[in-house]
């Protein structure tokens, strides 16, 4: 079922030119593998817009904490300037699904109407990333993302075994073919970062619950203590404490590992390494989290309608393949999904379609990123020392009351 969204009356002046300015704008991105086709889109719409609706791409730096960090300093500079706004505005601002609450809460970002940009097309948990909590809409599904499996399919085959499909199918897999096979059981991303509260919330879901609601319930401490009992029992490697993306990526790449749990950016990666032909993906044994990018229109800008039209063509159907095809991104749009073409070139674009109709959010907050550094502390430190974990969770319940709520 669709998110219903609604726009209330008063979340825009009732006189306002800047919404429908035309002009040239500034259009900001973080720094991916993606880049490359982004530019070719944009160079498309210039090709195609007069000279007064010109498109600046600036791709900025990452890491993704970096990019957050430059998009939040040009906004808090520009509320209440004076002068030539306009120059330093960055019209249309790419905001990964965790922010987007943030950014609207903080008035950085101009209203939106469902009705414009077709809202009804676009898989129901990535609206629900961009609207708050009454229903008003604040950006756009862009780049989908959701937490996959790969497994190594030529291990498995020859033991006449499938994909897990659930966390002790994995977990008895992992303990019992690694060693066997001179391998890690499973990595993920156990740094002290975001990829933690990810992979953390996955082991949680799968577990039957809902860190949402309860951080120091039952289900909560059997997902994030499978993790630790990974960790403590060996099929998870020490090391992995310290992967992010990259380092996980790495170690089974290099076959080093059984099961690997990254985004579908990495099969791309992997289809072109030694491992070609000898992997698999499959969906999580349990949803996955949504993660991905969508793009809003920054309230300072002074050529909103330029901006909206632009973004209705960065994320229409065409693009959106685009992305799909050559930097592995899942669609946001449901109807590509369904594509008997795409689906005859692409074979793992239904196993996409699993992950990503399963998949869930991570606790939508205007404060998210205290809820997430508090929920990373206490999930590492249990890592690191399981017999903290019941008194780690204990804590983290009242933490992340405490954060939420802007204290």
């Amino acid at each position: 079922m669709v998110v219903g969204v609604v726009v209330a009356a008063c979340a825009a002046p009732v006189v306002d030119p800047v919404r429908n300015g035309q002009g040239r704008i500034t259009f900001v991105d973080s720094q991916d593998l993606s880049n490359r086709q982004i530019k070719l889109r944009v160079d498309q719409w210039n090709a195609q817009a007069g000279r007064h609706q010109q498109v600046t791409y600036l791709p900025l730096p990452s890491p993704t904490d970096a990019y957050r960090a430059q998009l939040m300093a040009r906004a808090q500079d520009l509320v209440g300037a004076r002068g030539d706004v306009q120059a330093q505005c960055y019209d249309v601002m790419t905001l990964d699904v965790v922010w987007t609450a943030e950014f609207a809460e903080s008035g950085y970002l101009a209203p939106l109407t469902p009705d414009e940009f077709g809202m009804d097309r676009y898989l129901s948990a990535a609206v629900a990333s961009t609207v708050d909590e009454r229903g008003r809409l604040w950006a756009v599904p862009w780049r989908a993302d959701v937490g996959v499996l790969y497994y190594r399919s030529d291990v498995l085959s020859g033991k006449g075994l499938g994909w897990p499909t659930t966390w002790p199918e994995l977990e008895r897999m992992a303990e019992r073919l690694g060693p066997e096979h001179g391998l890690a059981g499973y990595v993920g991303q156990l740094d002290r970062y975001e990829g933690l509260t990810v992979n953390a919330l996955e082991a949680i879901w799968a577990h039957g619950g809902d860190a949402d609601v309860r951080w120091d319930s039952p289900e909560v401490r059997a997902g994030i203590g499978t993790l630790v009992r990974g960790v403590e029992e060996g099929w998870i490697p020490p090391e992995a404490l310290t992967y992010k993306e990259s380092d996980s990526l790495k170690e089974f790449m290099e076959g080093r590992a059984l099961f690997l749990r990254n985004w579908p950016y990495a099969r791309v990666l992997l289809e072109s390494s030694p491992l070609k032909g000898r992997f698999k993906m499959a969906a999580l044994p349990g949803p996955g989290a949504l993660g991905g990018w969508n793009v809003a229109v920054s309230r300072c800008s002074k050529h909103q309608a330029t901006a909206r039209k632009f973004i209705r063509f960065l994320t229409d159907e065409d693009s959106q393949r685009a992305l799909l095809e050559q930097a592995g991104y899942p669609p946001t749009l449901r109807a590509l999904y369904r594509e008997p073409e795409l689906n005859a070139r692409l074979p793992h674009l239904g196993v996409l379609r699993t992950a990503v109709e399963n998949a869930r959010n991570r606790p939508r907050s205007a404060h998210y990123d205290e809820v997430t550094r508090v929920v990373q502390g206490a999930v590492h430190a249990s890592l690191r020392n399981p017999g903290s974990l019941e008194a780690e969770l204990r804590q983290l319940a009242a933490d992340v009351t405490r954060a939420k709520s802007g204290r």
